[in-house]
Order: structure tokens, then C-alpha cells, then sequence
């Protein structure tokens, strides 16, 4: 194989990844719409529907605004007790109180790579080397938030109210593009300690059944800019 065949097999290829990335990020953008929806319908639910908002704001601009779409998604799904619990779980997860990220195993990737040049007369493929910098690794995650519930052992005749914590862990599997730099940029990576990942989440579904209910949240990891 040619290295032109190569060249264009691997633009083609980042070309499909950056097509699938943002239709994931549209994908998310959809469910988290729908959320606020079912938010808005619910009675005290406004700091609820402000936070899912600002989260819907800060995608938004991701997706109009980034050339990389530096956010890693997964998803965490508990199934609970249902005849158990009085109150349904929440539909937003804050940061640094319901969700929390351990970034500790983020490595960051420095790769050069070929990229066209544009003159007056259209793209020249290849001629041009830059730095792509990416975060690459896992990134595990810890979600908790408390319920009112009747794990009681029998009080008050298996009546009395209890709040309960609920735990749900895992581990997102991190491979993004954080920028493209200058070859004479030293040190591009970022910080991804001190607080400079940022970890929130939505609920999208529930499902209820006579036995249990099966909850999913969607999480939102935010990485870091590159170092100026």
C-alpha cells in the first residue's frame, strides 16, 4: 500500500471517529432535553432543573464552539428494591457532591501527525506536522445520593422512614483529543489532578417493575484545555 493510500486511510478514519463522536454528544444532548422535560413537570424541582440546564449550556457550547469535543461519557445503572424505597432518585448528579472522579490514571499522549494545509487554491493533504494531544486511559468514578427508605429492620412496625445512601461505581475507558498544538509547544499536556476533571451526571431512564427499579444515569466527564 502507498503511503498516500496510508495517509488517506487514517484522514478517513479520524474523519468517521470525529462523525461518531458528535453524534454521540447530540445523542446525549437529546436524552438530557428530555430530562429537563420531566423535571419541569415535576412539583420543587427548580435547583433540579437549573443544574440540568447549566449542564445542557456547557454541551451546547462544547458542541458549537470546540474543535475537540474534550468530554468522555459513560453510563452507571442501579437496580433497586422497589417496594423498599419512598423516593424516587435524583434527576441531576452534582459534582464534587454526588459524583466524583479519581483521575489519577489519565496519561496524556503526545503524537505528531500529518494535517493538509489550506492555500487559495483548496487543502494541500499531508504537508503539514502538528502535535496531537489526547488523554488516554481509565477514569473511574464513584456516584452516590441518599433515599428515604424503609430498611428499617421493623420500626414502628416496618413504618418508620430511614434515609439510606445508594452507591454506584465504574470505570470509563478514556481515549479523546484534547488539541492540536505547534511542534514548538514544549509541554501541551494539561493538569488532570487538583480538581481539573469534572464529573457530572443525569438521570435518563427508569424503569419500574413490581420487584425493583432499574435506574441509569448518564456521566459526563469534562477533561481539561491543553496547557497553554
Amino acid at each position: 500500500m502507498s503511503e498516500e493510500n496510508q495517509m488517506n486511510q487514517q484522514v478517513n478514519r479520524a474523519e468517521l471517529m470525529e462523525g461518531q463522536h458528535k453524534d454521540t454528544l447530540s445523542d446525549i444532548m437529546k436524552k438530557l432535553e428530555n430530562t429537563i422535560a420531566e423535571a419541569k413537570e415535576m412539583e420543587d424541582r427548580d435547583e433540579e432543573v437549573a443544574e440540568l440546564n447549566r449542564l445542557y449550556n456547557d454541551l451546547q457550547q462544547i458542541q458549537q464552539t470546540a474543535d475537540c469535543d474534550a468530554i468522555a461519557v459513560d453510563q452507571c445503572t442501579l437496580e433497586i428494591p422497589n417496594g423498599s424505597i419512598f423516593s424516587l432518585p435524583p434527576l441531576f448528579l452534582l459534582p464534587g457532591i454526588n459524583l466524583f472522579n479519581d483521575p489519577f490514571f489519565l496519561q496524556c499522549c503526545i503524537t505528531p501527525t500529518q494535517v493538509a494545509a489550506l492555500t487559495d487554491c483548496g487543502p494541500i493533504q499531508g504537508v503539514c506536522t502538528v502535535n496531537e494531544v489526547r488523554a488516554t486511559g481509565p477514569l473511574n468514578y464513584y456516584l452516590t445520593f441518599n433515599l428515604q427508605t424503609f430498611f428499617n429492620n421493623g420500626a414502628d412496625n416496618c413504618g418508620r422512614l430511614v434515609t439510606r445512601p445508594f452507591v454506584c461505581t465504574g470505570t470509563t475507558c478514556v481515549d479523546e483529543i484534547l488539541c492540536y498544538t505547534s511542534q514548538d509547544v514544549v509541554d501541551p499536556c494539561p493538569d488532570f489532578c487538583n480538581g481539573n476533571v469534572i464529573s457530572a451526571g443525569f438521570r435518563c431512564s427508569i424503569c419500574q417493575t413490581e420487584n425493583s427499579l432499574t435506574v441509569t444515569y448518564i456521566i459526563v466527564h469534562f477533561l481539561p484545555d491543553c496547557a497553554s
